[in-house]
């Protein structure tokens, strides 16, 4: 490492130009990046939620929808507005139906507006742009294109403004932590290039979901600035030793390879656990969070050397006087109540773990829609879903499906070819149905000797009567009519697949949901004999939430396994290395019944990036503590040794957590996007606790432990 650390420090020119044109490689990157918003994308393989969406779109085509609401309509307007919202581009057909209270209730009318485009497309959001043009407040828009455009435009103007917040947040943090001035700009100089190459070299990645897209960079900053601060430290030890700062920072940069090296690996395994969830978002976010932790690492053990050497006279002549937190009292106070400390915390753990199960999660919540909340207000509760099944599937037990559908009491709709365009009418239903008096339907039945007829049947029946006695109104108006029917036809009936749309009075997601949701699947499977899917965003959300449990405590085990093992690999102590992973495991849990006890709500994402974030991150602070506190038990007793080894500790350990919780809670508390905003929110007070477990509960475990701990590492006692 010495002659490695030597060629970063006297070819730092040259170190400065390679990064000089990887940034400006990484600016095109950046906004050459494909952010995917869908996040159906990152379903598992075997999902068949995903299979369902693959057969319909490949049989159906792209269709996306909006729900547009009006007040005040009067019978003319409400015709006319409907044929309006028909015109505009991209707008396959527009449902309202006046006589039905799913469309027109109390002075409030629904349309639901096809589009013939993807949900995520430029188009969809185009028509919905239309519609907020001609129409402005007086349209109540919702539905997944609305929450889609509400998303981007969301990250557009919050992000700038949350980046700016956060940068400064984090140099007053810096300001007030640091021995120079101007120390905190080269640190942010050094982690802002990181920050941007990562983003650039998503690039070379298929698509990056919006989520990792808004947090990576911030997350980045938060998990990597100690590196620099580790590094600067021993610097600054090293130049008290040798006359130059060439010396000193190779010096120091030889000797920090291996701590610094060491530290983001834990970092990087925890990230990569995320890579083991069965939902690919896991996947997408472990690996590009992983990679900027990465990023970092070189960047500091490559630019930071440079940029100080470099700075080291202006370092010198803006030096100021620094925080230091002696904390030998404290020490002394946490350690005489250890006897009551660590039996709380073993019951409060005990009690967490016991309750991590009660969390309310929600997997499709991404923000707050007034207008979509009035719509419910005024037509109440609705989700819809979609059951695709073979096309030779008996029309008996199709039948007898639809039929119980129509009897529960939560199923406000079911349309099926079956029980509409196929659905065989009397004489008497089918002049209701045309406009015919029943006498004139009654000769039509006679003429073709048929008792019963579908749609297509009686229109085309319609149409051959009407050559015999012209009307030319009437043929234009069949002839519009059989139009209409194609297209919905071939939005129910596939290549091989049949479509049936069932709309619930529930939220797309809750208990409620999900019982409903699982009684038509059971339902189903015992009533159909072959293959069959259901899609929607509520059966997206029950697959999800039925599989979720499973996942947490899977990724808990995996996150948990793998950084006991590479902390193993620090401390060579398997006794210090499980006491580690404890104590941050507990904090974890802490967080999720602090959750419980506010009676929050979390994104389901938020849950699995604490167990990984602070399983990887946070647990570097207690490796810091417990290698101060190993290095002083050489030459104090253990009580003396504690109080030495936490003041050495807690001003990095306070600089990096400050600044991860800095980073988080602000995006949190000022992002609207519900997932985001949640996921930073649990990060932020996680990073809390498990700074706060490490402080003043840690110490108290290792005292105890003491004779265990040094025995293992083979020091005199």
């Amino acid at each position: 490492m010495r002659k490695a650390a030597e060629l970063i420090v006297q070819k730092r020119k040259a170190v400065y130009v390679v990064f000089a044109l990887l940034m400006i490689l990484s600016v095109f990157g950046i906004f050459s990046s494909n952010i995917n918003y869908d996040m159906s994308k990152y379903l598992a393989s075997d999902s068949d939620v995903k299979k369902g969406m693959e057969i319909m779109e490949d049989e159906f085509g792209e269709n996306s929808a909006i729900i547009v609401m009006f007040d005040d309509l009067d019978e003319k307007q409400q015709l006319a507005r409907q044929q309006e919202l028909g015109k505009i581009d991209n707008v396959k057909n527009v449902v309202f139906d006046a006589k039905d209270e799913r469309y027109q209730k109390d002075g409030h009318s629904k349309y639901m507006v096809t589009i013939s485009a993807d949900t995520y497309s430029d188009d969809s959001r185009q028509v919905l742009k239309d519609i907020k043009d001609k129409y402005g407040d007086d349209a109540y828009v919702s539905g997944a294109v609305v929450d889609n455009d509400k998303m981007i435009s969301t990250l557009v103007k919050e992000l700038p403004v949350i980046i700016a917040i956060v940068g400064a947040v984090i140099f007053i943090i810096l300001l007030i932590m640091c021995s120079s001035w101007i120390e905190p700009i080269i640190y942010l100089v050094c982690i802002g290039a990181a920050i941007a190459l990562n983003m650039g070299s998503n690039v070379l990645l298929p698509s990056v979901s919006f989520m990792t897209f808004a947090i990576c960079g911030l997350l980045q900053l938060g998990l990597s600035i100690d590196y620099s601060i580790m590094l600067m430290n021993r610097y600054a030890q090293e130049k008290q030793r040798v006359s130059t700062s060439e010396d000193a920072m190779i010096r120091a940069l030889a000797r920090s390879f291996a701590p610094v090296s060491g530290s983001s690996v834990t970092t990087i395994v925890g990230l990569l656990a995320l890579v083991f969830m069965s939902f690919k978002i896991g996947q997408d976010m472990g690996i590009v969070l992983a990679k900027g932790v990465f990023i970092s690492l070189i960047s500091i053990l490559t630019l930071l050397p440079g940029l100080v050497v470099t700075f080291d006279k202006l370092l010198e002549k803006t030096k100021k006087k620094t925080l230091r937190i002696p904390m030998n009292k404290a020490m002394k106070v946490v350690t005489k109540l250890g006897l009551v400390i660590v039996p709380a915390v073993i019951v409060l753990v005990c009690y967490s773990f016991a309750k991590k199960d009660d969390v309310d999660v929600n997997f499709l919540k991404s923000f707050d829609n007034e207008e979509q909340e009035y719509t419910e207000e005024c037509f109440g509760l609705d989700s819809q879903l979609v059951l695709l099944y073979e096309n030779t599937e008996s029309a008996e037990k199709v039948g007898e499906y639809v039929a119980w559908l129509e009897k529960r009491d939560d199923v406000s709709a079911v349309q099926d070819y079956s029980n509409t365009l196929g659905k065989q009418l009397t004489a008497q239903e089918a002049a209701v149905s045309l406009g015919f008096d029943e006498q004139q339907a009654q000769m039509m039945f006679g003429m073709l000797g048929k008792e019963t007829m579908n749609i297509e049947e009686l229109l085309a029946a319609a149409e051959q009567m009407l050559q015999s006695y012209p009307d030319e109104e009437k043929l234009a108006q069949i002839k519009e009519a059989k139009k209409l029917i194609d297209d919905n036809k071939g939005q129910m009936l596939g290549k091989d697949h049949n479509r049936m749309v069932i709309n619930i009075k529930h939220a797309a997601e809750g208990d409620e949901t999900y019982d409903a949701v699982g009684s038509l699947i059971d339902r189903a499977e015992s009533t159909f004999s072959e293959k069959h899917y259901f899609v929607g965003d509520c059966v997206m959300a029950k697959e999800m939430h039925d599989g979720f449990g499973k996942e947490l405590n899977f990724i808990t085990i995996i996150t948990a396994a793998a950084i006991f093992v590479v902390v193993i690999f620090t401390f060579r102590s398997i006794f210090s290395s499980a006491l580690l992973v404890v104590v941050i495991q507990a904090a974890v849990y802490i967080t999720t019944f602090m959750i419980v006890l506010f009676g929050f709500s979390v994104n389901y994402i938020a849950q699995i990036l604490v167990q990984c974030i602070l399983m990887g991150a946070t647990i570097d602070y207690g490796i810091l503590f417990i290698c101060n506190y190993i290095e002083k038990r050489q030459a104090y007793d253990k009580d003396e040794a504690l109080g030495i080894a936490m003041t050495s500790s807690v001003k990095t350990i306070l600089t990096s957590s400050l600044i991860l919780i800095g980073c988080c809670l602000i995006t949190g508390l000022m992002m609207s996007q519900k997932a985001i905003s949640q996921a930073c929110t649990m990060i932020a007070c996680g990073t809390a606790i498990s700074a706060f477990m490490i402080v003043f509960v840690l110490p108290v475990l290792v005292r105890f432990t003491d004779k265990l701990a040094i025995k293992q590492f083979g020091r005199k006692q």
